[in-house]
């Protein structure tokens, strides 16, 4: 299994996700945050994001992470956890996600959780 502690220098995670209504491959580029032997996915914009629904509507997950590509199946959080835990992850990694936050974004605290499975390429 990848080192998620290690993955977490990087700053960007190319995120596959099955379209909600197509069923074809949608790819974005998005930040994450490692902790708790999780990578953890969030949009400061809030729920709207394609992304995002084709999550909730089907959560089985490819991330890539530098050369590393992961599975999973992505698990919807809120409420204190995500304040308390998930939120600090990306504001500690990200200089411009503090900025965001001044600026009123997050108001949606929400993330998805990716447990990876073991199937993983390097």
């Amino acid at each position: 299994m990848a080192d998620l502690e290690e993955l977490n220098r990087h700053s960007i995670v190319l995120v596959t996700t099955r379209g909600r209504k197509t069923g074809r491959p949608h790819l974005v580029k998005i930040w994450f945050a490692v902790g708790d032997g999780k990578v953890y996915l969030t949009s400061a914009r809030g729920t709207g994001a394609d992304w995002v629904k084709n999550l909730q509507k089907n959560p089985e997950v490819i991330l890539k992470i530098g050369e590393t590509t992961l599975q999973g199946t992505a698990t919807w959080v809120e409420g204190p956890e995500v304040k308390e835990r998930v939120l600090p992850l990306f504001l500690r990694k990200y200089f411009l996600a503090r900025i965001f936050k001044l600026f009123r974004y997050y108001q949606q605290e929400f993330a998805f959780a990716v447990e990876p499975q073991a199937k993983e390429t390097s």
